[in-house]
């Protein structure tokens, strides 16, 4: 059973947090009321409002969502615009059938391409074997599509309207109520609602603010107290849009996701192309950090003279378009190319009172295993169907709420985050017995792979909105609704 709390908080009040100058926070009551800093600006609060932390796609699609089924929400975002990777996603049946019914797949399918195959590749090109995704679009009804991950973004943000984020808010403190949640920002600023998502990623300020609290209650398992297991240091970027005269296979309706296994400098290489010409890459592995002794690659700020270091160790690796992969980096804008930790993590407290946690804020995955921005979708959708059917909104019936979600969720990504690790481990790990397994692995009959597949699929839909007909000939195994629970 997942760690859940129950309702422990209802006899909690609001307290003047000790370093605020011209905020106060009043004691609830059961009218929802707050003394703001410019009393002249206060509204009566709307009768539900759901707090958002962090505008990448777990926050951004639970807002749409939101949007949809008229729920008032805003989004908090530390950043001054949208910083996301320039990278890719992936997304598959499990949550194109709900972004289908949102309406939103003929703009996903301007800026994805379709996945035909994952091929994996010895470090001089060889062919070790093959897994096809062809079968994905009659089985499930979708292929399974490598998305821009920015592009993303931008469509969620124009679909609910960019003034529904609120820039620079860096949150500093939440503060849990029986009659509602506050959040106070870096600028002083205070936002007040009935409560709190964070959806700020892997080092979520809201999820450390939440911690700290129930860490002083001796209410946090000892699990959830330990740092995001690290394991890599991992580099990626994506080309300029390239000549189709000198890569021509980057303009073919599908693409090939390409796995290249170092050997003398092990490192592990992920090439494909994507929609608009463009190429993303990312390698991982020691061979990114080759001082044992030195770890400032970890911790350090990746500017310019760091990327160009980093650079410097895989110009020379071959890649399977021809020539290598300083030929990409040289056509890759400098702020496209992106650090990133290779870390994994499936945390046990989710909710308590009137904070919850969705994305990588409670399940961080490796970086390459295609999983982190698809299982943030499904927390989203899970949590809004949920948090629609409710009809009270005290805190009883949403700590019933959280129980539900975590509940559902929980066990599949935790499931998710152990496979992520154990393919990251088969396809990062040298040696011949590795060697052997990956062989295995990519050359396992079609009905092999096709029944693990199968014991995945979810596809879940949004409640509220007209249904729409599930394509695909294989059944689904569950579906994220009220009606699950």
């Amino acid at each position: 059973m997942p760690h859940s709390f129950k309702s422990k908080s209802s006899n909690t009040s609001f307290s003047r947090p000790s370093n605020a100058t011209t905020t106060s926070f009043s004691t609830p009551t059961d009218s929802y009321s707050a003394t703001f800093p410019y009393s002249n600006h206060v509204q009566e609060p709307p009768k539900f409002k759901v707090l958002i932390v962090g505008a990448g796609i777990g926050g951004l699609m639970l807002g749409y969502c939101l949007e949809r089924c008229g729920i008032e929400y805003v989004i908090l975002e530390k950043m001054g615009y949208l910083q996301v990777p320039k990278s890719t996603i992936q997304l598959t049946a499990n949550t194109l059938l709900a972004i289908e019914q949102m309406g939103l797949l003929p703009e996903v399918m301007r800026i994805a391409k379709p996945v035909s195959c994952v091929t994996l590749r010895k470090h001089n090109m060889a062919v070790v074997g093959k897994l096809d995704t062809l079968y994905c679009k009659e089985r499930y009804g979708y292929h399974s599509l490598v998305v821009k991950r920015t592009e993303f973004c931008d469509i969620l943000i124009k679909r609910m309207g960019s003034h529904r984020i609120q820039w620079n808010r860096k949150v500093l403190e939440v503060v849990n109520g029986n009659a509602g949640v506050q959040c106070r920002c870096a600028n002083n600023h205070v936002e007040q609602g009935d409560i709190i998502v964070g959806a700020d990623g892997a080092h979520s300020a809201v999820r450390q603010n939440l911690y700290r609290s129930l860490h002083g209650k001796n209410f946090l398992p000892k699990s959830d107290t330990e740092d995001l297991k690290f394991t890599q240091n991992a580099v990626m970027g994506m080309t300029n849009p390239l000549d189709l005269d000198v890569y021509p296979a980057v303009g073919a309706r599908f693409t090939e996701c390409h796995i290249i296994i170092g050997k003398e400098s092990p490192y592990t290489m992920w090439i494909n192309s994507t929609a608009g010409n463009r190429i993303n890459w990312c390698v991982t592995g020691p061979l990114l950090t080759p001082d044992k002794t030195t770890q400032n690659f970890k911790v350090s700020e990746f500017g310019p003279e760091a990327v160009e270091a980093v650079c410097d160790l895989i110009h020379d690796l071959k890649i399977p378009f021809g020539g290598t992969l300083g030929d990409l980096i040289a056509k890759t804008p400098k702020d496209c190319i992106t650090k990133v930790l290779v870390e994994e993590k499936h945390y046990k407290t989710w909710h308590y009172g009137r904070t919850v946690l969705i994305g990588e804020a409670v399940h961080k995955f490796a970086s390459f295993s295609g999983q982190g921005a698809e299982q943030a979708i499904m927390d989203a959708i899970c949590l809004v169907n949920l948090l629609n059917a409710q009809k009270t909104y005290g805190l009883h019936e949403i700590t019933k709420v959280f129980e539900a979600y975590q509940e559902e969720r929980s066990p599949v990504t935790k499931a998710a985050v152990q496979v992520s690790g154990q393919v990251a481990n088969l396809l990062n790990s040298q040696g011949f017995s590795s060697e052997f397994k990956r062989k295995v692995v990519f050359n396992l009959p079609n009905w092999v792979r096709t029944s693990s597949v199968d014991k995945m699929q979810v596809r879940p839909m949004l409640d509220f909105l007209p249904k729409i007909e599930d394509r695909g000939t294989r059944s689904i195994k569950s579906a994220y609704s009220i009606r699950s629970f």
